[in-house]
């Protein structure tokens, strides 16, 4: 959404919404109104892609897939998995550890608190 002329203005993102192999579009012509709705429109994405990445990575942790799968660590199995640099698969394992931990944590006390 968008504050323009002292109303709140909806944006309908559909219409320049990119297939996934299509060209990107010629920057310079697209009217502003289309520049902002590939804006939003492309955040929406990255924050969606973004947390099912980091809810993969928690799961694929949780589930010690690494070692099931003859890895070391799920560092390792991220980077020849993914074709990523140890740094950044540590960084998406850190980032994704306090979504596995806080569930954990709620779990036990849950159950604690049942017994």
């Amino acid at each position: 959404m968008f504050y323009s002329w002292g109303r709140l203005l909806r944006v309908n993102t559909h219409s320049t919404a990119l297939a996934p192999n299509a060209p990107a579009p010629g920057w310079p012509d697209l009217a502003d109104v289309d520049l902002l709705r590939t804006l939003v429109e492309t955040e929406r994405r990255r924050k969606r892609l973004d947390a099912a990445m980091r809810a993969a990575v928690a799961e694929a942790e949780r589930r010690g897939l690494a070692a099931d799968t003859g890895y070391r660590d799920t560092a390792d199995l991220l980077t020849d998995l993914l074709r990523i640099s140890v740094h950044e698969a540590r960084r998406r394992i850190e980032y994704a550890a306090p979504q596995a931990r806080s569930r954990s944590r709620k779990v036990w006390r849950a159950l604690a608190a049942a017994s």
